[in-house]
């Protein structure tokens, strides 16, 4: 599978987790990857300041673990917080993602 491939596959699902109406268009040249991160990111940050509650639900659901999550709240950087939730969020999905197609028939 391509990078472009798992990105908006990875995309696809955490749409459905967040219960997102909006639609991400990916364009012809951009990077896949950045673009969802900073959509993402724009979402996780939203969640932090105005539905915290929320987004640890969705960070379970994701399959997120409780320490890591714990971690990346204590030891990141005030302004960073939002990202590397978006990052962690983006890896597990792509392993979803991958594990998946691997036991597709």
């Amino acid at each position: 599978m391509d990078e472009v491939t798992l990105v908006r596959s990875s995309y696809q699902l955490i749409r459905k987790d967040f219960g997102l109406e909006e639609h991400l268009d990916f364009k012809e040249g951009e990077n896949e990857s950045d673009r969802l991160e900073d959509f993402l990111t724009k979402q996780v940050n939203y969640l932090l300041d105005h539905d915290f509650n929320r987004l640890l639900n969705i960070l379970y659901r994701i399959d997120i673990p409780e320490n890591k999550v714990k971690a990346l709240l204590q030891k990141s950087a005030q302004g960073e917080i939002a990202r590397n939730l978006a990052l962690a969020i983006i890896k597990r999905q792509k392993q979803k993602v991958i594990t998946r197609q691997q036991y597709q028939p």
